[in-house]
């Protein structure tokens, strides 16, 4: 649990500070930071209620 909760500090940090929202889908950002798609999008789904790739559109209609 603790290695996936520091992939999801890093998807924070990257959609954050490094705004990859803007170029990458939630699949190359998990390809990216070495995360797993299924797991990291569960956690999302249990910690935010949203999916990965709806977390990632979410941030594209309210910063872009």
């Amino acid at each position: 649990m603790k290695k996936l909760m520091e992939k999801y500090a890093v998807f924070e940090r990257a959609m954050n500070r490094d705004k990859v929202y803007l170029d990458l889908s939630f699949e190359e950002i998990c390809s990216a930071i070495g995360a797993d798609v299924e797991t990291l999008d569960k956690l999302l789904l249990s910690e935010i209620g949203l999916g990965g790739q709806e977390t990632v559109d979410f941030y594209r209609s309210k910063f872009c």
